[in-house]
């Protein structure tokens, strides 16, 4: 693909990221709050289905879109979609119409997700150490306004309720738009090669992991890392107001802890993974076990948030390491597919944990459950520490350093 790209583009973008990721994380807390109120964790799951399962199902459209269609204007008109959305939210009344209309986010999503990882190669120019420092900032970027976002969306949802957050969402996505109007970076569409057909262009995003040695062991583990971690995504708001007693701050303040350790655990990643990029997940997803065990066994909500810091540091180095790999095996014509590929792994993993999270709340109860997805979250670490000894190729997959 051709690049044209000036540094300060990267800048532009990486504030829109914290920006709508922020005002995101405020939507989704008070939607998660909504429908909790109903007693349901089936609601709850439902919500993060609903955010997940567009992913997994568009995958390879969504791929080839992003292959064949500029990316940052596709960016910008997927993020006034998703403002006319957010206004539906505040607005429709009833489980059944906020899961229908945070499906439509989902589908957005399942397009712009994949989308910025893929314009951060040409953010990040030709090299690769570029290229990888420009992803580890979106996505610190990306995590930062999750940090932000719940402690600002409970501080809203006290004040003003669970509608207001949501319009506040959808006024920031206009203000992305308009941002990304200014950005003059294009990752320009790669030209169908003569005689392909539509359904290997479809397939390449997952021929990538699958064909490629490295991205095929590695995938497994890290999709069973996903499905766990996000039984708590399920679990934390009866964790925090039920077993807590601690409200809607004290959830907010377990989400916004995670994705502090999430920044941290992200930029970790450039200065560490030249170690071994398949220990480095492996020692991640260790430590996020370990984050998940210690909320569950936590007397309070304090040592619980202790927890959840070691536990986002772990998340972070470990989805770092894993998408800077799909970036550096994939090549950049292929990056759009290669990514939806990726993220609808990790979002039907994401998807199977939302359900395994109402499960296993109804059988066990919060604490029970989040001892139960630590556990299996330290088996997928062992898993990956050991194909990390089996893989001898440091070489060829190691990361760059700043």
């Amino acid at each position: 693909m051709r690049l044209r790209s000036r540094p300060s583009d990267l800048t532009v973008i990486v504030a829109a990221c914290l920006a709508s990721q922020a005002t995101g994380g405020v939507a989704l807390l008070a939607l998660a709050l909504r429908l909790s109120q109903t007693g349901s964790g089936w609601a709850v799951a439902g919500l993060w289905l609903a955010g997940t399962v567009p992913a997994v199902v568009l995958a390879p459209v969504t791929g080839l879109v992003l292959d064949r269609v500029e990316t940052v204007r596709l960016l910008r008109y997927l993020s006034l979609a998703a403002a006319l959305v957010d206004i539906g939210l505040a607005a429709v009344p009833g489980v059944a119409g906020v899961l229908v209309l945070a499906a439509l986010l989902g589908v957005a999503g399942a397009a712009s997700a994949p989308g910025l990882l893929a314009i951060a190669g040409p953010l990040g120019g030709q090299s690769g150490p570029g290229q990888a420092r420009s992803l580890t900032r979106l996505q610190a970027a990306q995590w930062a306004g999750a940090t932000i976002g719940p402690a600002l969306g409970a501080g809203l949802v006290v004040v003003w309720g669970t509608r207001v957050p949501l319009l506040v969402d959808g006024a920031a996505l206009t203000l992305l738009a308009a941002g990304l109007g200014a950005v003059r970076t294009r990752r320009v569409p790669a030209v169908k090669p003569p005689g392909e057909k539509w359904t290997r262009s479809l397939g390449a995003g997952l021929l990538v992991l699958v064909e490629n040695p490295l991205l095929r062991q590695l995938m497994l583990p890290v999709a069973m890392v996903v499905a766990f971690v996000n039984v708590a995504t399920v679990v934390e708001v009866f964790l925090a107001t039920r077993v807590f007693g601690a409200g809607p701050l004290g959830y907010g303040g377990l989400v916004a802890v995670w994705g502090a350790g999430l920044v941290l655990g992200t930029l970790a990643v450039p200065r560490i993974s030249r170690i071994h990029p398949l220990l480095v997940t492996g020692v991640g997803a260790a430590l996020a076990a370990l984050g998940l065990a210690g909320a569950g066994l936590s007397p309070g909500l304090g040592l619980a948030l202790v927890a959840y810091l070691v536990g986002g540091v772990g998340n972070g180095l470990e989805m770092n390491s894993a998408r800077v790999l799909v970036q550096r095996q994939a090549s950049s014509e292929t990056h759009g597919r290669a990514f939806a590929a990726y993220f609808a792994v990790v979002s039907g993993a994401a998807a199977v944990g939302a359900l395994l999270g109402g499960v296993l709340l109804g059988a066990v109860g919060p604490r029970g459950a989040m001892e139960v997805a630590a556990l299996l979250v330290a088996a997928a670490a062992v898993w990956l520490v050991w194909l990390s000894r089996r893989t001898n190729r440091r070489s060829t997959v190691g990361l760059p350093t700043r």
